[in-house]
């Protein structure tokens, strides 16, 4: 069953054109991974879906509803919810109340106790640290207090936006670790991702978008034995190439 559909989204950020005609889908349970060079166009179609622009042309549908054009607290509202590109908590919050923001929705504090303890059992370095300011924290763990916080909104789709960047190199695999944890729980992931290889291990079906457009679409297995894909994507140079971004 297709939960997200975007179709034939155009964007333009004064005369430069973002986006020119993206379509792409995200089934239900599935992990679907958005490949693509830096300026492709990747996190302005994540902020498409989750509310935070509005598309020229084109729709974007959730469960057969059109989201496009809502605010954001109210595709939140309807199960989508985007860890965005560079973690943004809040520094001078501590972890616990980090996570209170993410179930800003919830009106009943015994849910939100629930929310708190699953994320808590989730993420046990958090729980050490809960009463710790985020900002004191590392790249790594302030991703997964990010990630931690999306999961507080009780999403059914999470949008993750490079949720690699700027982590250590030893800690990106516990990141897709847990993208994998989570994908088991019955999360719908769209990943927006550099790091292509991880990646396409973790997703089910992949989407290439360069300079606003979807070139290339596939299963990820193809994708990993694709010529094309692992010349631009999948070169032997990639782990130096993910620490020079540190």
């Amino acid at each position: 069953m297709t939960e997200l559909k975007v179709n034939d989204v155009h964007y333009a950020y004064g005369g430069a054109r973002a986006l020119n005609g993206v379509s792409l889908e995200v089934n239900d349970g599935s992990v679907v991974a958005l490949l693509g060079s830096n300026g492709a166009g990747k996190t302005t179609t994540a902020k498409l879906i989750a509310g935070a622009l509005t598309p020229s042309k084109g729709s974007v549908l959730y469960n057969n509803e059109t989201v496009s054009g809502l605010p954001v607290h109210q595709v939140m509202r309807r199960g989508i919810v985007l860890v965005p590109e560079g973690r943004q908590i809040f520094a001078q919050m501590s972890i616990h109340e980090n996570l209170v923001m993410g179930a800003y929705k919830e009106n009943d504090r015994g849910r939100i106790a629930e929310l708190l303890e699953q994320r808590y059992e989730t993420f046990p370095r958090l729980a050490e640290r809960r009463n710790q300011l985020a900002g004191s924290l590392s790249g790594g763990e302030q991703q997964m207090l990010a990630i931690a916080r999306g999961l507080m909104g009780e999403p059914r789709l999470l949008i993750l936006d490079e949720p690699s960047l700027g982590i250590m190199p030893k800690l990106v695999q516990q990141i897709f670790e847990l993208i994998n944890y989570i994908a088991a729980s019955g999360v719908s992931i769209l990943l927006i991702e550099q790091n292509a290889r991880a990646s396409l291990e973790v997703a089910s079906y992949a989407y290439v978008l360069e300079k606003g457009r979807i070139i290339m679409e596939g299963a990820s297995s193809t994708m990993l034995d694709d010529a094309f894909v692992q010349n631009a994507y999948l070169g032997a140079d990639e782990d130096e190439e993910l620490e020079e971004r540190l």
